[in-house]
């Protein structure tokens, strides 16, 4: 079997100063020229937290307060969030992009329901407390299952003294509006394309389910997880959507240029829904979908980088992109910690708890060396 690396952030500090992490590298080298990004910083926060409650340790501490005071510095007097930063230190935009709020809401959410210090968590409930005003008015599907993530952690600790329920629930039949809107009996998805992203999407309709106990959420949940799965995995490991052209309906899928994000997020829905549903297919094919990164592609290629621990940014038809933005080894560092997530939950077998008891997942197929569940 693959010996597979441990997580190390060692490539996550050699792109992170005292303004937070930058947005590209050339080849292993951070690219200045290029700046930051209030995305890549609410990414990378929820993985300094997440690495903080595995060690305790101070450097990884010193990561989260560096990321969270990035996207407190990036917050406008109206409670949005500038996203694009030169290495100057000066926003190019008075307010960023609606997944950028989501981003933020992830992030803050998380960071409130997590292991760092009360005084931490503090000032990311106050981002979110007062940011959460726009919820309501979001348009982007991957923007509301975000933000859904975002209200779901921050529920696991916090009293719900924003309905956030209420929220989740309006969020949540957005989406399931927006699927039955673009599904036919050959496309089961909630826009009428996949572009980059995509697992994101049914890990909010995942969590959404889990907080309010809504089957019409779960069904939608694993329906679209299925069927992203077909899509997928089409020859027995993860085939991402490309996105040199991406997958447009009653097209063909494009194959070029895989990106890392796409096959982080993958690893972290199927952990998800393992975690959820306890069908043992989805860890399995969350562990198919993490070899993705050690050469089970297309090009059969290391996407990781066991010098620099950091991660390319994409398969491409003549090799690998060199570059090791930090998107990339965010998303890696995501998919990494998801697996080490997984072994805990198949080694304690944790009991499946409410309305998840009542659903059985049977009809699964075996194609190449991944079990794939079956989209009814």
């Amino acid at each position: 079997m693959m010996q597979l690396p441990s997580v190390d952030l060692s490539y996550l500090r050699s792109i992170t100063d005292c303004t937070g992490i930058i947005q590209h590298g050339v080849h292993g080298v951070p690219n200045r020229k290029l700046g930051y990004t209030t995305d890549d910083n609410c990414r990378a926060l929820i993985v300094a937290a997440k690495q903080y409650e595995r060690t305790g340790d101070r450097a990884d501490l010193d990561l989260a307060l560096t990321y969270l005071s990035f996207v407190h510095y990036a917050e406008s007097p109206d409670h949005t969030f500038r996203n694009v930063m030169t290495y100057q230190r000066e926003f190019l935009d008075d307010a960023g992009t609606e997944d950028c709020y989501g981003r933020t809401m992830w992030a803050c959410g998380y960071t409130v329901s997590s292991g760092l210090p009360e005084n931490v968590r503090i000032v990311a409930q106050k981002i979110f407390d007062a940011a959460v005003i726009w919820a309501g008015d979001l348009s982007s599907p991957r923007a509301r299952a975000y933000t859904m993530l975002g209200m779901c952690h921050y529920l696991k600790t916090t009293e719900d003294s924003m309905d956030l329920q209420d929220k989740i629930h309006a969020l949540a039949d957005s989406l399931t509006g927006l699927l039955r809107t673009a599904s036919d009996k050959d496309w089961h998805w909630y826009e009428p394309y996949m572009t980059y992203g995509n697992a994101i999407l049914p890990s909010g309709m995942f969590v959404a389910a889990e907080v309010t106990g809504k089957k019409t959420y779960l069904n939608a949940a694993i329906s679209t997880t299925d069927f992203l799965t077909e899509v997928l995995f089409p020859n027995g490991y993860l085939d991402i959507v490309g996105n040199n052209g991406w997958y447009i309906k009653d097209r063909a899928k494009a194959i070029w240029d895989q990106q890392t994000i796409d096959a982080g997020y993958t690893v972290c829905l199927y952990v998800q829904a393992y975690r959820i549903t306890r069908n043992k297919a989805y860890a399995d094919l969350a562990r198919c979908a993490y070899e993705w990164f050690f050469g089970k592609n297309r090009r059969e290629i290391y996407v990781y980088d066991p010098v620099s621990k950091g991660c390319y940014d994409a398969v491409c038809e003549h090799g690998v992109n060199l570059n090791q933005g930090a998107e990339s080894c965010i998303s890696f560092l995501l998919a990494q910690l998801a697996i080490e997530e997984l072994d805990t939950l198949q080694d304690i077998n944790v009991p499946v708890g409410g309305v998840y008891n009542e659903r059985c997942r049977d009809n699964e197929k075996v194609s190449g060396d991944c079990k794939l569940v079956g989209h009814n």
